[in-house]
């Protein structure tokens, strides 16, 4: 027990998997970007959700073809599902959202919703 108590402290548990993003606004202000990393992922293994509020984007990797050999010191590359959500500060249009795979970067381009967009509005003087 003790043994079991000192390996715990020397060697502590990973974090759960999540899956990491930057998240940044377009220089004209009208949409977010997500870009998340998904090395050896396919297009089909990844499911892209979104609501007026959130995005939630999911990966499902298939089964890897692993030797059963292999007896591995550590593994930290995910291989199960894994889910995340992104609050936006204000309502998003899941209307026309759109995604595209490249070089292991997963980028969606989250358009605002119109009603949320800032208007500056000039007055018009009196005469």
């Amino acid at each position: 027990m003790e043994q079991f108590l000192q390996d715990t402290l020397r060697y502590p548990a990973l974090p759960a998997p999540r899956l990491t993003a930057d998240v940044y606004e377009t220089v004209d202000g009208d949409a977010y970007m997500v870009e998340i990393p998904v090395p050896g992922l396919q297009s089909s293994e990844m499911t892209i959700e979104a609501t007026p509020d959130t995005l939630t984007v999911s990966t499902r990797p298939a089964a890897d073809d692993v030797e059963p050999s292999r007896k591995y010191l550590q593994r930290e590359q995910e291989q199960g599902p894994v889910t995340r959500v992104f609050d936006f500060p204000g309502e998003i249009d899941p209307d026309t959202i759109a995604a595209k795979l490249e070089a292991g970067m997963l980028k969606i381009r989250v358009p605002r919703a119109v009603a949320a967009r800032r208007k500056v509005i000039k007055l018009q003087s009196q005469t």
